[in-house]
């Protein structure tokens, strides 16, 4: 039988044409824009022509993060968990992608071996130079901008205490190190507008770093200016910490505890200008504690962390002012109840929970604070990382 009288048979006669071809398109845009999680928007599209017509000429709605359940278990198949609907799903890295150790918003992310940029939704790639020995400790890389940008920077902490940059602009582009002067151990570091800051381990002390270009034209840091604010912390216990954009400002978010007979909880601090001439630039900062993230929720993790806007309709299990966090669990903590996700590779397993943090929005100096959810792994030394997907 030829292909034109096996395709006739096949088609189905014109008054037979499938109900979702038939729809209106004002009618397909309407509900189109109902639709709100980016799961069943992708859905929605792959239906037929006129649904993803209808999809691309809806203005896109605004993405909120997935937790990437295993960023350095080496393999190619990812698993992502979607907190909206407590869904989860799989995308499949490029060969030889393995570790991912940085991420920016639209779904790109940064794997190891070899170092390169992936978009984990459209399958594009960035090509970036191989790092020396002893550049970083492949533990965390940020963006200073959308890789695609043209001036997009990468900066991470180099193993000996220092700063190391890249700018991605071609294969040309090389890995610039510096020791800081302080010679203090980073815990974190985050662009804000464009400028680097990095985060003290000990002592909780920020310092920006001023990036210019050496003879070669490579990103390099050429002043450090330690900001002289502190935080008073009279909790004990160990405490992580966090810096992040907060619409527009420096913030940082610790998690701590009064006494080790309480659960730990969260304080957030955003970074505030003293308007005063008479003081030195570095002194000219102070810590100033936020209560409410008001429309935005915070999403805290090993490799990203990010506040992001919450629509007041937005359905599912997000809200509005409150924290959402990834860690590993140490064998001695007791685990929260609700079980995620069981993954058994050989002889180890690796198990992810859930829990709610809501009684602690209210802790022993009676200041009412942003209640938290703490996502959770035991089995593995590596948290669950958050990913940003493109709005659609």
């Amino acid at each position: 039988m030829s292909r034109e009288n096996k395709r006739a048979r096949t088609a189905p006669p014109a008054g037979r044409r499938r109900w979702s071809s038939a729809l209106p398109d004002d009618v397909l845009s309407v509900v189109y824009r109902m639709v709100a999680s980016l799961r069943d928007r992708v859905r929605f599209a792959a239906v037929c022509r006129s649904w993803r017509a209808a999809a691309r000429g809806a203005p896109p709605a605004a993405a909120l993060p997935w937790l990437l359940l295993e960023p350095c278990d080496c393999s190619t198949t990812k698993r992502l968990h979607i907190p909206e609907d407590g869904a989860m799903v799989r995308l499949q890295l490029p060969r030889r992608s393995r570790r991912l150790i940085g991420c920016h918003d639209g779904g790109w992310v940064i794997s190891t071996a070899p170092l390169r940029i992936v978009n984990l939704f459209s399958g594009a790639k960035v090509a970036l130079p191989e790092k020396p020995a002893g550049v970083f400790s492949e533990s965390k890389i940020v963006f200073s901008k959308p890789p695609t940008s043209g001036d997009c920077i990468l900066a991470t902490v180099n193993e000996h205490r220092g700063i190391a940059l890249c700018r991605v602009d071609g294969p040309d582009s090389v890995w610039t190190r510096q020791i800081c002067k302080s010679r203090e151990t980073m815990d974190d570091i985050a662009f804000c507008n464009g400028e680097l800051y990095g985060l003290t381990k000990y002592n909780m002390k920020v310092t920006k770093f001023e990036i210019g270009v050496n003879e070669h034209g490579a990103p390099v840091v050429t002043a450090e200016i330690h900001l002289s604010c502190s935080v008073s912390m009279d909790n004990i216990g160990e405490k992580i910490s966090y810096i992040f954009d907060l619409r527009g400002k420096l913030a940082m978010a610790i998690r701590t505890q009064w006494s080790l007979d309480h659960e730990p909880f969260f304080k957030v601090f955003e970074l505030v200008d003293i308007h005063d001439d008479e003081l030195a630039v570095s002194d000219k900062h102070t810590w100033i504690e936020v209560t409410s993230l008001g429309d935005h929720a915070l999403f805290l993790g090993q490799t990203f962390s990010r506040a992001v806007p919450v629509p007041a309709d937005k359905p599912g299990h997000m809200e509005r002012n409150h924290i959402y966090y990834s860690c590993c669990l140490n064998q001695s903590d007791d685990p929260p109840c609700g079980v995620l996700r069981t993954f058994s590779k050989g002889c180890s397993g690796q198990k992810y929970y859930r829990g709610d943090d809501r009684k602690k929005d209210i802790t022993n100096d009676d200041v009412k604070r942003i209640t938290s959810t703490g996502y959770f792994v035991t089995g593995s030394p590596y948290s669950s990382m958050w990913i940003l997907p493109p709005d659609m």
